[in-house]
């Protein structure tokens, strides 16, 4: 069974970790954020920041998933997904064709693979994948006596 948590199952860890620290007040205290940001989180108002994430011990990680393959395709990683993208471009003979066939902006793409942004919705459909958001809860590892 995998580590990775989907959103559900997060907030359902997360309800689990206030529960057992009193309330969202102690919860927010524990954790170093304000308890109006628990709330909000919890009531899907705003997504947890990296600040949040790491106050309650898990880590916020991008997967994506074939479309064809439906929930049960395998999630592949970011370098994975690059690695997709290079392929399908090359299987259309360059960049140029390949943004051409997929009405996507050559400048956007571009950059994906220059590492200057984020894969684009429009890129990540036309290659044919989902990008989906998954969560971990990092591993406490204690100090060697």
């Amino acid at each position: 069974m995998s580590d990775l948590l989907d959103p559900f199952q997060f907030f359902t860890e997360l309800k689990k970790d206030i529960a057992a620290s009193g309330n969202q007040s102690r919860y927010a205290a524990k954790i170093g954020v304000a308890h109006t940001t628990v709330s909000a989180v919890l009531h899907s108002e705003r997504n947890p920041s990296p600040e949040f994430l790491s106050g309650a011990g898990f880590d916020r990680l991008v997967r994506y998933r074939r479309l064809r393959g439906g929930i049960h395709a395998p999630l592949i990683n970011g370098m994975d997904f690059f690695t997709e993208v290079k392929k399908q471009i090359r299987e259309a003979g360059s960049l140029t064709t390949f943004c051409a066939r997929h009405r996507l902006p050559i400048g956007s793409v571009s950059n994906y693979l220059n590492d200057s942004r984020r894969a684009s919705d429009a890129l990540v459909m036309a290659t044919g994948y989902v990008r989906l958001t998954r969560y971990r809860r990092r591993t406490v590892r204690s100090a060697a006596a």
